[in-house]
């Protein structure tokens, strides 16, 4: 990097559970920590105090008093916009964690002030560093799988009650989080959903709070639909057992399994559909062969996160976690709460203003 620069972070939410995973990326030689913040006044002082850094309650004090080059913000969902956009507004680079906002029209909103400051907006999806997704989206990428025809993801993280009652309880409510696993558990795979395969135009979601004492979801099916015909479906839920992380693509030259840290690539000779059209038979068995796919090294945590963005600031590198890539996971889920909500498909882009006005109603209590 340029100079060997090391850039003023402050952190915005301090006092939250997600910042000891955030504390590695800190630590790189590219960053130091000038401040910190939170509502939280107790904890958020014993940490800034471990930390070795002046503390503030309000972020916009510490905004106009201490000289930074980049927030790195770990609030709940509902206060990621208006906090990004003041820190863009005041000249400093963002990185959210996510969801990076609740809404669509939200997340909008935080594009554009990013692209008027001239700063750079990340996310914190740090699923799209590990080895096996790289690989994946090479092979994808590089014509291997052929056409996509059949996408299958699903996200299984059981939660218990104290998990639902800690964080002064914001997990709770529509007003405080947002939403329930789509905001909360299931970002990571809607965001590798369109980093591998590309947005679907059609959504037809159903959201379900099956155990937990909660007013949004614990858990969320959807059937999708790509440009090209493609289908697929996506399943989360914090109230059943199953693999944490699992996905599937099938291409008319093959087929991608990805589990964590593991990618098996099986792909036929030529294209399925060339290889039935030619059939003289009733039914066709192609033949599978393994394809030895070498992994890169390193990890899909926060350092990565981290390194990326630091390169994109100081040397120009590409955001590989930008805002506006980071859209598309948001939209997936404000669709798939809107089309179970509506008892209807949802066409994408979607309509921001239509989703406003149903989260408004949940957040207020009078939607069942």
């Amino acid at each position: 990097m340029k100079d060997n620069k090391r850039l003023r972070h402050v952190v915005i939410g301090v006092a939250a559970r997600i910042f000891r995973n955030h504390r590695l990326g800190l630590a790189l030689d590219s960053a130091v920590l000038v401040a910190a913040s939170d509502v939280n006044v107790e904890l958020g002082q014993q940490r800034a105090a471990e930390l070795g850094c002046p503390f503030y309650r309000d972020h916009r004090q510490m905004l106009t008093e201490v000289e930074a080059d980049v927030a790195v913000i770990l609030t709940p969902p509902p206060s990621h916009a208006p906090i990004a956009i003041d820190c863009l507004e005041a000249g400093l680079h963002v990185l959210v964690e996510k969801p990076m906002a609740v809404q669509v029209s939200e997340a909008a909103a935080m594009i554009e002030a990013a692209a008027k400051s001239g700063r750079l907006l990340a996310v914190n999806f740090q699923h799209r560093f590990r080895p096996e997704i790289r690989a994946a989206r090479r092979l994808i990428q590089d014509g291997q799988l052929g056409e996509i025809q059949r996408v299958e993801v699903v996200a299984i993280s059981p939660r218990t009650p104290v998990y639902y009652g800690s964080g002064d309880g914001w997990h709770l409510t529509w007003a405080g989080s947002g939403g329930g696993l789509l905001m909360i558990q299931a970002p990571h795979e809607l965001d590798l959903i369109y980093h591998l395969v590309g947005r679907p135009v059609r959504v037809a979601g159903w959201i379900r709070t099956y155990l937990h004492s909660i007013q949004p979801e614990d858990t969320a099916h959807a059937i999708l639909e790509w440009p090209n015909g493609a289908v697929g479906y996506f399943h989360g839920s914090t109230a059943q057992i199953g693999q944490p992380q699992r996905i599937d693509l099938v291409g008319t030259r093959g087929i991608l399994n990805i589990r964590a840290g593991e990618l098996a690539f099986q792909q036929i000779e030529g294209d399925i559909r060339e290889v039935l059209l030619a059939s003289e038979g009733r039914s066709a068995k192609p033949e599978l062969r393994v394809i030895m796919v070498d992994l890169e090294r390193g990890a899909g945590d926060h350092v990565a996160v981290y390194r990326n963005l630091h390169s994109a600031i100081l040397d120009g590198a590409e955001l590989v976690v930008s805002g506006q890539e980071s859209f598309a996971s948001l939209e997936l889920a404000n669709a798939i709460v809107y089309s179970s909500h509506m008892h209807r498909e949802v066409d994408l882009p979607m309509d921001g203003q239509a989703y406003s006005e149903l989260l408004a109603t949940l957040t207020s209590g009078n939607c069942g």
